[in-house]
């Protein structure tokens, strides 16, 4: 793997327009993050927003790096969209802050993926740091009990008791939290959780480890998965050992990914848990309306997180495949999303398949 950068993708260039950067944490191509920035692509085209994309490498430490580097060559940005790594929070946003960066610089962030302890040197948007705006949040931890609640009730019809594995991604809070929602799913309903396994988001880990899962727990039929990159790794696992996906063994990922949900349509894997590829585009609707002083719930508060993620299962997949099987959304308006999350006191959190629903 090489670090090397390509050219910056930038999109909508014109000096006169709102110039915001968006700092893909991972590298370039990886299968959720390459759908994210083309979603938050078409965004910044639709809302005439000039953006440009770096990529953090995977590692709080190129992340911040690459913005140095990219400070240290361009004028500041007006907008920064980016996650806080884990163990670089307050480094980042010091550094977002500080007089050469330009204060007016805004920030905003993508997830909760830090400590209660990091969070809390931190502050909340707007507290500490006055140029960050808010964040773009999501529940993992919701989002891992729908998924393995979805799979022990398809076992359940199955008239199978659900004796469940767990294939998480790395070491982290947004592994621990989707974990737990494995956990409260596991307890609720009565299945038998074997073990939880860590395989750092890769295919390749997720094949080796499936193998030894079914080794060492040979009546295993559910496998809920952290990813779908995950979840499909498994797949091939499943098929080389002889045992039928979809019958002996449920699987079930996160993220939607193109080959994920052709899978589900496929049979193979059986759900998947997603939206949060929106969360980009969000960030630019956010950016949108704050242009023009219209107040939004975009971010997350008190009462709402910026959206719920939801589950396709073979059963819904035929009603969503055409929308969701490209990294394009080219029946989304993104106009139509900046109107729906145009400020309403009463605005639960929505399901990301009834925002997309709302946005034809």
């Amino acid at each position: 793997m090489t670090w090397a950068n390509k050219a910056d993708i930038t999109i909508n260039n014109a000096p006169d327009k709102i110039h915001v950067l968006l700092v893909n944490p991972s590298i370039e191509n990886d299968p959720f993050w390459q759908k994210i920035e083309v979603i938050t692509e078409q965004a910044a085209v639709e809302l005439d927003i000039n953006l440009t994309i770096i990529h953090g490498h995977g590692t709080r430490f190129f992340q911040l790096e690459e913005l140095k580097k990219y400070f240290n060559k361009n004028p500041a940005p007006d907008y920064i969209i980016l996650i806080n790594y884990p163990g670089n929070a307050k480094v980042s946003m010091d550094f977002m802050q500080q007089h050469k960066v330009k204060v007016k610089v805004k920030v905003i962030t993508l997830e909760q993926t830090i400590t209660k302890e990091e969070k809390n040197i931190i502050g909340d948007p707007g507290e500490i740091y006055k140029n960050w705006l808010g964040e773009i949040y999501f529940d993992n931890a919701s989002a891992g009990y729908l998924l393995a609640k979805g799979l022990i009730n398809l076992a359940k019809k199955a008239n199978k008791k659900p004796i469940v594995a767990g294939i998480s991604g790395h070491h982290g809070s947004e592994s621990s939290l989707r974990n737990s929602g494995l956990q409260k799913a596991i307890y609720e309903s009565g299945a038998h959780l074997t073990q939880i396994v860590h395989a750092g988001w890769s295919y390749e880990d997720a094949y080796k480890k499936t193998h030894k899962l079914l080794q060492r727990y040979p009546n295993i039929n559910i496998i809920w998965c952290a990813s779908d990159h995950m979840a499909l790794g498994a797949v091939k696992a499943i098929e080389d050992s002889g045992k039928k996906v979809g019958v002996d063994i449920l699987i079930g990922g996160f993220d939607w990914t193109p080959k994920g949900i052709n899978s589900i349509y496929n049979k193979k894997l059986s759900a998947s848990i997603g939206g949060h590829f929106m969360m980009g585009a969000l960030a630019i609707i956010a950016i949108y309306n704050e242009e023009q002083g219209i107040s939004h719930n975009i971010f997350v508060n008190g009462q709402h997180n910026s959206f719920e993620l939801s589950l396709i299962t073979q059963k819904n997949i035929s009603h969503h495949i055409k929308l969701l099987q490209t990294d394009r959304l080219s029946q989304v308006s993104f106009k139509k999303l900046a109107l729906l999350y145009q400020n309403n006191d009463s605005l639960t959190s929505f399901s990301i398949l009834e925002i997309l629903d709302k946005s034809h």
